[in-house]
């Protein structure tokens, strides 16, 4: 499981998302998950928050696609340097 403290670039993250070969599960406060894949509601939400100290944790279906999920989080870091 991945936890985001920050988003600065919600589209080029629903990018990574989208080119994903599995699911990309985000998990609600209420203990809920929703495919960020398939759910347009949940990507339109993402796009419009900021994640608070909680976070937004996610998680992958296919471990094939946390390279690419590390490789944003990094280059997220780095721009903001």
């Amino acid at each position: 499981m991945f936890k985001i403290i920050m988003l600065p670039d919600a589209d080029n993250f629903l990018n990574v998302v989208e080119h994903s070969r599995g699911q990309v599960l985000l998990h609600l406060p209420d203990n809920t998950r929703c495919d960020l894949k398939r759910d347009n509601t949940a990507r339109q939400l993402l796009r419009a928050m900021r994640p608070g100290q909680e976070g937004l944790c996610i998680s992958l279906s296919d471990a094939r696609d946390v390279p690419a999920f590390l490789d944003y989080m990094i280059g997220s870091a780095r721009e903001r340097d």
